[in-house]
């Protein structure tokens, strides 16, 4: 157990920001300005969000202060290389001020108030949203500069392929701002000699498989695969590579010039690609997944310390060793991770790599772990690892490197197993919900939890995990499975 953290790579990546979360956080911003210049309009007429005006004037505000977003929103203002030019951005500020004037006016005739709310109102609080946002940008002006200079808006992009096609991909990139980073391009015909060791100034780091290896432990964000759309079956053969990475994978090619619309085309800098895997949580999604998973954990883990405090006494008191089991598991991107359990065997019987399933009546579990496992109770410290980041409430359950089903490991049994791992582990999930959990035998066991996980990955949302919770609670205690 003293070398347990030999298993966990310990990677640093420097600190970036999301486009879509900040683009967002700004747009959410413009909305407080809004609303900010509408109380400074008030205050300046008199104080007439005092009288029984408040609720007119404050609807009326809302509805300019939702035209006037919608008008930066429709005239791209909320592009990250529009944010990055503040003389780019004058124009669209005075048309949405100007046109959030014009709809709080609209407004309060449909509120009802517009014979008694004071004339002025609309003007001064378009005049105020100006000085506002106008402000705002300049300060944000000064702070994307600064952002940009220390990278943080910066993406790590690995590319497939020495071809032509990746040469004028990458001198598209270098064109652009500080966004872009180039980590290297990787080949298969590397190891064979056929392709040069540097292309395009750019090191070849390796094959494709030395590629889905280094994103496990750097950060790659973006994987352009820059092959002619003729070699299917090479492209075909790269991208089942790829499959288990959680980066973003592209296919570029020569359509720089050509017209593309559709939800799987799409840009790299001024690079057009077509979107072949997204990372499944990430930006907004991965936000709420978040908050949703540090929330319900702080509370389970305050509910449930009087329980967590009677068990850890039951397990010292039952049989010597530690409180504790931690055990390396395969988490997200494919990383190991410490996995946190209320010990259940004893202490010199306990296998940290999973070489042996636990099975029914099983020797090596003491009598206090036999009922607490038959009540899940030993899962309860996970969530420690929500709140250390390494693990979710909700998501596949997390294994053991060396776990097996028919004398086999899970990801020699199931093509598609790594896919799991493209986002994190959880305590509970939508394949142990619907009974498959426990001792894995057989290859359709084993396809059975894959098929269920990747269903709850493609389908996920915050219901979905509250809904996955309730049944774990109204199902899985006292699971017929679990011993």
């Amino acid at each position: 157990m003293a070398s347990l953290a030999s298993h966990i790579p310990q990677t640093q990546d420097a600190p970036t920001i999301s486009t879509p979360v900040f683009t967002g956080l700004v747009r959410a911003f413009d909305v407080l300005l809004f609303l900010a210049a509408a109380a400074i309009a008030g205050a300046w007429l008199g104080g007439v969000f005092e009288t029984q005006l408040q609720g007119p004037l404050a609807q009326a505000a809302i509805i300019g202060a939702g035209a006037g977003c919608m008008v930066l929103a429709s005239g791209g203002g909320y592009a990250i290389e529009r944010l990055r030019s503040l003389r780019s951005q004058l124009w669209p500020i005075v048309k949405a001020a100007t046109l959030a004037g014009a709809a709080a006016i609209i407004g309060l005739f449909f509120v009802g108030a517009g014979t008694q709310a004071p004339r002025a109102f609309p003007f001064v609080f378009a005049f105020a949203a100006l000085l506002l946002l106008a402000g705002s940008r300049v300060g944000l002006d000064m702070l994307m500069t600064r952002w940009t200079r220390a990278g943080r808006f910066r993406r790590r992009i690995a590319v497939v392929a020495v071809s032509e096609f990746s040469r004028e991909f990458i001198e598209r990139l270098r064109a652009e701002p500080d966004d872009f980073e180039i980590v290297g391009v990787y080949d298969d015909r590397l190891r064979s000699g056929r392709v040069p060791g540097v292309h395009a100034n750019v090191v070849v780091r390796g094959s494709v498989a030395d590629l889905v290896r280094d994103s496990r432990a750097e950060r790659i964000d973006v994987i352009a695969v820059a092959l002619p759309l003729g070699a299917a079956g090479r492209i075909a053969d790269v991208l089942e590579q790829l499959s288990s990475t959680v980066a973003d994978v592209c296919l570029t090619a020569d359509l720089a010039g050509l017209a593309y619309h559709g939800h799987q085309f799409g840009a790299v800098g001024a690079n057009p690609v077509i979107a072949i895997g997204e990372n499944p949580m990430k930006d907004w999604s991965a936000a709420k997944k978040m908050c949703f998973d540090y929330a319900a954990g702080i509370i389970a883990l305050v509910i449930l310390s009087p329980l967590l405090a009677v068990l850890a006494l039951a397990v010292k008191l039952d049989s010597r060793g530690p409180i504790l089991f931690r055990q390396p598991r395969l988490g997200f991107n494919n990383r190991m991770f410490v996995c946190y359990k209320f010990r259940t065997m004893y202490a010199d019987m306990t296998d940290v790599m999973a070489d042996k399933q636990t099975t029914r009546d099983d020797p090596r579990i003491t009598r206090v772990g036999r009922w607490m496992r038959k009540l899940s109770f030993d899962e309860l410290p996970q969530l420690l690892n929500v709140l250390n980041g390494t693990m979710s409430l909700v998501g596949p359950r997390p294994h053991a490197p060396n776990t097996k089903a028919a004398d086999r490991l899970f990801a020699e049994v199931v093509q598609k197993y790594a896919l799991r791992h493209r986002v994190k582990p959880g305590i509970t999930g939508w394949a142990q919900v619907n009974g498959w959990r426990g001792e894995t035998t057989t290859v359709e066991q084993v396809e059975n939890r894959v098929r269920c996980d990747l269903f709850y990955i493609d389908n996920w949302s915050v219901l979905f995990d509250l809904k996955i919770v309730v049944m774990t609670v109204l199902r899985e205690i006292r699971s017929q499975n679990a011993f």
